[in-house]
């Protein structure tokens, strides 16, 4: 299947020099973008990840827990 996306010009440059940058396509860049490891990333708090959301009680208690208090 093919798509067509509409990009600024400087936003479609760094594609093409991303994607040689890892000698891959255009396409197969977009879809590394799209499904890769940076996609699949959870946001972080405070230097903090978690697979669910966390309470200012939880951040907290980390916090200490790290910083040793």
């Amino acid at each position: 299947m093919t798509v067509t996306i509409k990009v600024p010009e400087t936003t479609r440059d760094r594609l093409h020099r991303l994607a040689a940058a890892h000698g891959l396509t255009l396409s197969q860049q977009i879809e590394l973008l799209l499904t890769g490891p940076a996609a699949q990333g959870k946001p972080a708090v405070a230097g903090l990840s978690a697979t669910r959301p966390l309470s200012a009680e939880d951040i907290d208690a980390e916090l200490a827990r790290r910083l040793g208090r």
